[in-house]
């Protein structure tokens, strides 16, 4: 009877344990399973709080693809009369630098550039292209040291010793001023390399386009920027047929161009430009437009921005003269990329994949030590050039619409702009100017303009209206 019952209890303190260990083991579970958990959880709370990394490229490829698909991206892209290309470009600088402003620039004629060179391959272009491969393997080629190497080696050693005592650490310090360190020196061991073996192969391709680009103009500028202040742009320019006649007929007709008015603008060609100043930093190149009675025009855009950022009067009003000389020129140029350019493109691409193996011999004073080295190679050699050329003689009615400027809305960067128009009619005034000739003189009062007097003050003055359009 005590056997049974001590038999018992057994079974139940063993029963216990048992139970006391499954619900360990399920508290050890139910925790670390809220562990991980809590490390998921973690890990998502992580991952959203970080910042979204977009590049910019990307961006601005889904501009221009968003342009394409558009009604007005598509009446070019799509139309078998007209070429539509587009080039792209990085900003080089950051915006903490002063010049951004004016690298912005250069990016914008880098993507003109590359635009242009889409359509000098587009007209025509000439390739050649090349590839080698080569397997070589020599292993005769061992390279040795003879002894009379090996003791002129030894006796040039024992010579620089004598040469350091003797000098007193002057060589030594010599050599540090050259950037060499002078324990180096001594202990370096001298090599012989031969080549036993070599597998590669090679190709070579140059493509080389020269054409005429006259009458190709952009019609559309893009831009996309990252948090980090990165900025890519792009451009996208056409050519027709047309066109170039278009551009043609300005050269030979002397102004003697029709109006359309179906095209006429709802207000003054100055007026709409102006409307929207923020969009004049987009604006770059050259367009036809057409003015408020629908005469054809060309408006031609520059910008370039003031570096300075003192407090100088002076030199400020220095600094913003410039920025408008340059964005002058680079109207200008826009009109000889216009009326009479050639373009061209040289791209020459080589791309190498290398494996080879070579015998070395070390010789360190009389030992002479041999191993093998082995190195694998993928090189590539880019050498693209794109080089442009305009120039118009004689360009006629050309003026000064009117200069702007303006703070960059992100960072700041004084931006001043000019924009300059062709118009047939101030072509015909220019010749009629140019080709006066004086009708006889009759007697004229003439009157003198009073002469402004200092206030001491800030303000402003101008000239009286004297004349009227009536009197040309």
């Amino acid at each position: 009877m005590k056997k049974t019952i001590s038999k018992t209890l057994l079974a139940l303190a063993i029963a216990g344990m048992a139970c006391s260990q499954l619900h360990a083991e399920d508290s050890a579970a139910e925790s670390t399973i809220n562990e991980q958990q809590l490390e998921q959880v973690a890990d998502q709370i992580a991952t959203a709080a970080a910042p979204e990394i977009t590049d910019p490229n990307e961006t601005l490829e889904q501009l221009i693809e968003d342009f394409k698909s558009s009604p007005l991206g598509q009446s070019f892209s799509s139309n078998p009369q007209i070429f539509f290309g587009v080039g792209q470009a990085t900003v080089m600088v950051s915006p903490e630098s002063r010049e951004w402003g004016n690298a912005r620039v250069m990016a914008y004629k880098e993507a003109t550039l590359k635009a242009q060179a889409e359509y000098i391959r587009f007209l025509g272009m000439s390739i050649t292209s090349e590839s080698l491969s080569r397997l070589f393997e020599d292993r005769s080629q061992t390279p040795r040291f003879d002894e009379a190497d090996l003791r002129s080696a030894t006796r040039l050693g024992e010579l620089l010793d004598k040469a350091v005592a003797v000098a007193g650490g002057k060589l030594d310090q010599q050599l540090q001023e050259m950037g060499i360190d002078p324990d180096e020196f001594r202990a370096a061991p001298r090599t012989k390399r031969a080549e036993i073996f070599s597998r590669s192969v090679s190709s070579t391709t140059i493509v080389r386009g020269r054409q005429e680009i006259t009458g190709i103009v952009p019609v559309k500028t893009f831009e996309a920027y990252d948090a980090q202040g990165n900025h890519v742009v792009a451009v996208a320019v056409v050519a027709s047929p047309n066109f170039r006649q278009f551009v043609h007929d300005i050269v030979q007709s002397k102004g003697d161009i029709a109006a359309k008015p179906d095209k006429a603008l709802s207000m003054p060609l100055r007026d709409y430009l102006r409307a929207n100043p923020a969009a004049l930093l987009d604006d770059f190149g050259i367009r036809r437009m057409y003015d408020e009675h629908g005469y054809p025009v060309l408006v031609s855009f520059g910008q370039a921005s003031n570096p300075y950022r003192g407090n100088d009067f002076q030199r400020r009003s220095d600094n913003r003269e410039l920025a408008f000389s340059a964005a002058r020129a680079e109207s200008f140029a826009n009109f000889a990329n216009l009326f009479n350019a050639t373009g061209m493109v040289t791209e020459a691409t080589t791309l190498t994949a290398q494996r080879s193996t070579e015998e070395v011999a070390t010789a360190d004073r009389m030992q002479v030590t041999l191993s093998t080295e082995t190195s694998d190679e993928i090189a590539r050699k880019i050498n693209n050039e794109i080089a442009t050329r305009g120039r118009v003689d004689n360009l006629v009615g050309t003026r000064e619409l009117f200069r702007w400027s303006q703070k960059h809305p992100m960072h700041g960067h004084d931006i001043h702009g000019v924009v300059y128009v062709w118009h047939p009619l101030a072509e015909q005034q220019a010749h009629q100017l140019r080709n006066f000739k004086p009708a006889p003189t009759t007697n004229a009062g003439q009157q003198q303009a009073e002469k402004p007097r200092s206030t001491g003050q800030a303000g402003s003055h101008q000239s009286r209206d004297l004349m009227s359009a009536d009197d040309f």
